[in-house]
This record gives C-alpha cells, sequence and structure tokens, in this order.
C-alpha cells in the first residue's frame, strides 16, 4: 500500500527583495499561514517559514512573501495577533541589505503605516510604531544660574 500526503507547497511566484523598490505600498491578500522551507535546521529538522500572498502598488499579478520575525511582529502590534486581520491594510515595502550565511542578499520587510523599521540595541531589526514613547530619557538636573552683576567681573582677569 501507498500512502500519500496533501502538498502543502504554495503556488505562484515568489516575491524577491532585490525586486522591489523600497517605499513601494503593498497589501496583504490572504491570511498568513505557516508552512515547511525547503531547510533545515541544524539538528536536521524542517524548519517552517510563515508565508502570505502579497500584492504591491503598481503589479498586476500576487506573490508568496515568506514574513520575517519583525515584519510579523509589527503586524501583530499593529493589527492583532489574527492575521486574517492583516488582510487588506496598506503597508510599506522597506528593504535592506543583509548578511545571510556570508551572501549579501536584500531583506524584505512590511511595513503598517505609523510604523518604523529600526535597528533596536543589539542589531536586530524591528518594526516600531511611532506613536509608541520611545525609551525613557532621564531627567537631567538643570545646574543653577548664578547671576552676578556686570559690574563686578573684570575682563582683564579672565584668562583667555
Amino acid at each position: 500500500m501507498t500512502i500519500y500526503k496533501k502538498n502543502q507547497g504554495v503556488s505562484g511566484a515568489w516575491v524577491k527583495g532585490k525586486d522591489i523598490v523600497s517605499g513601494t505600498k503593498a497589501k496583504l491578500v490572504s491570511e498568513t499561514t505557516p508552512i515547511k522551507s525547503q531547510f533545515k535546521d541544524k539538528d536536521g529538522n524542517d524548519k517552517m517559514q510563515d508565508v502570505s500572498k502579497v500584492r504591491f502598488e503598481g503589479k498586476n499579478e500576487t506573490f508568496n512573501i515568506g514574513l520575517n520575525r519583525a515584519t510579523i511582529e509589527g503586524l501583530i502590534d499593529a493589527f492583532g495577533e489574527d492575521s486574517k486581520d492583516w488582510i487588506n491594510k496598506m503597508l510599506i515595502a522597506t528593504t535592506e541589505k543583509v548578511m545571510v550565511g556570508g551572501k549579501r542578499v536584500v531583506a524584505l520587510y512590511l511595513v503598517p503605516e505609523g510604523y518604523v523599521l529600526e535597528e533596536d540595541d543589539d542589531g536586530y531589526m524591528q518594526v516600531v510604531s511611532l506613536n509608541k514613547e520611545k525609551k525613557e530619557v532621564k531627567e537631567v538636573k538643570k545646574m543653577p544660574v548664578v547671576e552676578y552683576p556686570e559690574d563686578d567681573i573684570n575682563l582683564e582677569d579672565i584668562p583667555f
């Protein structure tokens, strides 16, 4: 007896970061689904990737996109945990050259309106809201201002 399993593959073209102009508007047009990646972890187990369909402004077709962690965290923050709620929301495609396995590639991030892509203190990219307060700045104590009457200062006594 031969057992067949349904293929979880995704049909259609995949988007490449190098083919997208940073700043292009985009919308997800499907839910995001975790599927098996073509890559294996260090123990030989299948890695998973979060895949959705995306449409870019100026392009007539939809593309498959593997959403990176920074994009997913930004989408959760902006629209909630259910990927159904991410569909048809305006996003900005942002690209950045990164090193992967010793090779320079173009990473593609989808950033919700009102959010930006920035590097955290550990060097990881993150999608953060412009409206959220930045790190607290410690209050700087002001030095007291001492006022002297003008006629108490002799300009010849100043050493420079």
